[in-house]
């Protein structure tokens, strides 16, 4: 007489070994998912100051100084809503954008910070993002 073959699953201690290798995987990946992200986004931001300054270098050609957002008829706020724009200076000779990460947007936090242009092309002094995040 044969002993009916006993069908074997998981032990609890294979179980939790199985979850710990899972837990330290993904808190190994979060960091770097969070940051692709992070890298992702900061192409609005770029995007929509290079917008801008097509629009504030369309409306010197035809006016004595550059404009701010509201003459430009431009919105405070990136293409995806993660930046504030502002247009703090702007005179005959030049204009200052900036593009801020949004207080309770998912950028706060980020290590690029606020992105500027200017009529020269993007203004990487002053405490704005460099040349580094300007590529990413």
């Amino acid at each position: 007489m044969t002993r009916p073959s006993r069908t074997r699953g998981m032990t609890l201690m294979e179980l939790l070994i199985a979850l710990a290798i899972v837990a330290l995987l993904a808190t190994l990946a979060y960091p770097s998912y969070r940051d692709s992200l992070m890298r992702g986004r900061r192409t609005d931001a770029i995007g929509s100051l290079l917008a801008l300054r097509v629009a504030e270098e369309t409306w010197r050609a035809n006016h004595t100084a550059y404009a701010d957002l509201h003459e430009l008829g431009h919105a405070a706020t990136s293409a995806d809503g993660c930046y504030h724009l502002q247009v703090p200076e702007h005179t005959a000779a030049g204009f200052l954008a900036i593009a801020r990460p949004r207080a309770d947007g998912p950028q706060r936090g980020d290590a690029c910070g606020t992105y500027a242009i200017d009529q020269h092309g993007p203004v990487l002094t002053g405490g704005y993002a460099d040349a580094v995040c300007w590529r990413r």
